[in-house]
């Protein structure tokens, strides 16, 4: 363990660690403190290592009874030490000059502790107190405190601070505890999302599946991934259940929605009992949650039926007791079925029957027999935006139930890694359109850790994403974050002893972040391996632009293709 010191400490709170930096001195025995330069030289085997002290994101290790702290340098401070009056009045007496001191302060948040051995321990019993000493940390001791926690090799990047040294992550404890990548529209959100899933797809075998809004990650992942754009996607009205179905017809403020719910389920019992496909398949029971396909034209045909009855009375046909419940259900329904902007859901062509559920369910995980796909990218750029959530809903709901019945079927899980991109769009907190998808990523972020499906939220906006969601993230990759609003949020969502790192977020270039929590042993400022190839998400230049000759405004097939709702 290094002794070199190059303080002490001078004020400690609740979260942070002050410590003044002592003047450089070189004598016979020791040397110690810090230099004008800042820089220390640092004895070692191979001779000298040159350290610079007190920028924010390096390490120092302050002495405890037992060990030592380590901790995080987030600021430091020159500050002036204004001489007592008494020496002032002496030094006037005797005609001598004061000379102004300066001291360098340097503010730390705790990180974990050092054993005599060297061995790494997030968290601590104690912290020091004034005047314990304070030392530099050499590379050495971070790259072996990575080497301790990390399972395997797999990296983000390279330490910012540290260039020559790999940033090792915990992988399993970023996905299976779930995780969020938070950054300011051009933070580097897009690049690193890529990276990240490029360095996941270079495993044997992997299952992601990442929601893309923008069109952008089409071509950033090769033959490995499966492209699956919402002009083509299905998801057919049979794979929902009761709730998802009933969301899309019923509207609970009714005094009619009783009646209506009621009817629905007892007509889909028997629409899903009475098919001749579904009785084949041998099933002992099947309920109204079963993903088997029923005749959703017959439902709404008995419900045309009792919603315009008339059963014989005494003197003359009367209402029937349905007469009229059902009005508004068709109307919220019929709308529904000739938008076809909901043909996805309504009117499939491909998975049209009970048997072409595993089809879908290949696609959808990559395990077609025709290629193995490592990511699995449904791309909802054509995607209308009072359709998405639906789709999205489904989806996770359907990723959600695959991976429970494998694990009940199996014993063993089917690890899934679900990448969440523009999150604060549709896992909103706020918009009543985004309930369902909301709900069903709640589920997974709060029981998905059990059955091996994982859910990663990307966002630029973590204020607006559900606080439910957030608050089952045990890791955080933020990049940068200017907002101030943004940086309180997720300030709050930090533990206390790591609070004070937020702080460095403005200052973050374009594709660096700092890595928070259960990934890593400590708070880690990384520079992010840039991806080949990249997304589609760079920004417009509109000085090159402009500056080229002037062409002619494509307006005729930007319009077809608006009109197609498709690019090709």
């Amino acid at each position: 363990m290094n002794d070199y010191k190059i303080g002490r400490v001078v004020g400690v709170s609740g979260e942070r660690i002050f410590i003044s930096l002592v003047d450089h001195s070189d004598g016979e025995d020791t040397e110690e403190g810090v230099p004008p330069t800042m820089i220390v030289n640092l004895p070692g085997d191979t001779g000298p290592t040159p350290l610079l002290i007190g920028q924010p994101g390096t390490f120092v290790s302050v002495g405890l009874p037992s060990g030592r702290l380590l901790a995080m340098i987030t600021t430091i401070d020159m500050k002036e030490s204004a001489p007592l009056q008494s020496e002032i009045r002496n030094a006037e007496a005797e005609g001598d000059a004061i000379i102004e001191e300066h001291k360098r302060v340097v503010s730390a948040v705790p990180v974990g502790t050092l054993d005599a051995a060297g061995n790494f321990e997030r968290g601590a019993d104690v912290l020091p107190t004034v005047n314990s000493p304070a030392f530099a940390v050499p590379p050495t001791t971070i790259d072996s405190i990575y080497r301790q926690y990390a399972d395997g090799n797999f990296s983000l990047g390279h330490l910012s601070l540290i260039p020559g040294q790999q940033a090792n992550i915990n992988l399993d404890a970023f996905l299976s505890r779930h995780g969020a990548i938070l950054g300011q529209t051009g933070g580097g959100k897009s690049w690193t999302v890529a990276s990240f899933l490029q360095k996941i797809a270079a495993f044997p075998q992997s299952t992601v599946v990442l929601f893309d809004l923008h069109g952008e990650y089409a071509s950033a992942f090769g033959d490995e991934a499966d492209v699956i754009s919402g002009a083509d996607i299905e998801l057919p009205y049979w794979l929902m259940n009761s709730e998802e179905l009933l969301g899309l017809m019923v509207d609970r403020s009714e005094s009619a929605a009783p009646n209506q719910i009621a009817k629905f389920k007892e007509l889909l019992q028997a629409a899903k009992d009475k098919h001749p496909e579904n009785l084949a398949l041998g099933l002992d029971r099947i309920t109204i949650d079963t993903p088997v396909y029923f005749d959703f034209e017959e439902i709404l045909n008995e419900f045309r039926r009792l919603d315009t009855q008339m059963v014989a009375g005494q003197r003359a046909d009367r209402q029937g007791p349905l007469f009229g419940q059902f009005t508004r259900l068709l109307m919220r329904v019929d709308s529904r079925l000739n938008d076809r902007r909901y043909d996805l859901i309504f009117h499939p062509q491909t998975y049209a029957t009970s048997a072409s559920m595993e089809d879908l369910f290949r696609r959808l995980l990559g395990a077609t027999s025709t290629a193995r796909k490592k990511v699995v990218i449904i791309d909802l750029s054509p995607v209308p935006f009072d359709v998405r959530n639906s789709v999205i809903s489904l989806i996770l709901r359907c990723l959600f139930d695959f991976s429970y019945w494998y694990r009940r079927v199996n014993g063993s899980s089917y690890p899934i890694a679900v990448f969440a991109d523009e999150a604060h769009i549709y896992l909103n907190d706020s918009d009543s359109d985004a309930r369902s998808s909301r709900e069903s990523a709640e589920r997974i972020a709060k029981e998905g850790r059990k059955y091996g499906i994982s859910l990663t939220v990307i966002s630029q906006r973590p204020r607006e994403v559900s606080a439910t969601i957030l608050s089952q993230c045990n890791s955080f990759l933020c990049l940068r974050l200017s907002n101030p609003d943004d940086q309180s949020y997720v300030r709050n969502l930090l533990p206390d002893s790591v609070r004070g790192i937020t702080s460095m977020f403005s200052t973050l270039r374009r594709g660096e972040g700092i890595l928070l929590g259960d990934s890593v042993m400590m708070p880690t400022r990384i520079r992010i391996d840039p991806p080949s190839p990249t997304p589609h998400s760079d920004d417009t230049s509109f000085y090159a632009t402009w500056n080229e000759e002037p062409e002619e405004v494509d307006v005729a097939s930007v319009l077809d293709a608006w009109r197609r709702q498709a690019s090709n």
